[in-house]
């Protein structure tokens, strides 16, 4: 009967280890919103060539830019979203940003990644911002 008990508590430890020790393999990209960058000198020095931009959608004050870039796996891709801080007078008023792409990865894979922004400050005061994303063919109505 000693056995059937060691047996058992082998069994039942292995399982637990299973629970405890088995990860997916997908990897965990950090979705925390960062706040945009209002800079003109940092929107005139950035580039946008090392990126392109496949989809871009803004819900609340939160705006999500999905791009593809060359790469191994983009985990060690930075972003920062920079305005132009310049006010186009129309109506309503536009704002220009773009995405600057830090990417130093040395793969030739095309990879892509979503980064998430949040853009509140860009509309102080305002009821309505179209913003014209640089390398986005359709701008953003931002209510």
């Amino acid at each position: 009967m000693g056995k059937l008990n060691i047996k058992k508590a082998l069994i039942f430890t292995l399982f637990v280890f299973s629970f405890i020790f088995c990860t997916d393999n997908k990897e965990v990209i950090d979705l925390q919103n960062k706040q945009v960058i209002i800079d003109n000198n940092r929107y005139k020095e950035s580039e946008t060539d090392n990126y392109t931009i496949l989809d871009a959608r803004l819900i609340g004050d939160v705006i999500t830019i999905k791009i593809s870039s060359g790469g191994c796996s983009g985990i060690s891709w930075k972003a920062a979203l920079i305005d132009a801080n310049e006010i186009l007078e129309s109506n309503p008023v536009q704002r220009n940003i773009k995405l600057s792409l830090e990417n130093t990865e040395m793969c030739f894979a095309i990879v892509e990644r979503e980064f998430t922004f949040n853009i509140k400050v860009l509309k102080e005061g305002l009821s309505s911002v179209n913003l014209n994303l640089e390398g986005w063919n359709t701008q953003i109505n931002y209510n």
